[in-house]
């Protein structure tokens, strides 16, 4: 007869907890230091319905890189972003397909085809005292979000 393995009320408890924290630490903003003189976020599966507040919490303009459909769900349900913006720039598709006031609005808009893509054409409109903003979201966020770091980490020198 084999044993079965009974799973005490502690470890459930610390599992749980653990799983939370991490789901925590995933979609919280955080801060990575700088990067050509911008300040550099990431938010994974950020909060749709807060992220005009927080863009606009910024006290410089916004460098968005990010997932197609959030940026593009964020300036249609939000168009007021378009003050704070001063880059679009989408990693997983390269046709960027928004409205015309949108593309009128923003200085730089690029649809790439991947997180390193969009990091080149970040370098190029970089710009001290702004803000770099990276966003994923969706089944793809999580590998997403290791190659940004894994990117950021090469080009901090980390």
């Amino acid at each position: 007869m084999e044993k079965q393995k009974t799973i005490s009320a502690e470890e459930l408890l610390l599992g749980a907890r653990k799983e939370s924290l991490s789901r925590i630490n995933q979609s919280n903003l955080r801060s990575h230091g700088k990067l050509w003189g911008m300040d550099v976020f990431s938010w994974i599966h950020p909060n749709m319905s807060t992220i005009g507040t927080t863009i606009h919490s910024f006290p410089f303009s916004v460098r968005w890189v990010g997932n197609a459909h959030d940026l593009t769900k964020a300036l249609e349900d939000q168009p007021e972003l378009m003050d704070k913006l001063s880059a679009a720039l989408v990693f997983d598709n390269s046709v960027f397909a928004l409205k015309n006031e949108h593309l009128h609005g923003i200085k730089n808009c690029v649809g790439t085809r991947s997180v390193e893509e969009a990091m080149r054409m970040v370098k190029i409109a970089a710009k001290p005292q702004s803000i770099l903003l990276f966003t994923a979201s969706g089944e793809n966020a999580d590998d997403a979000k290791n190659e940004f770091e894994r990117i950021l980490n090469v080009l901090q020198g980390k």
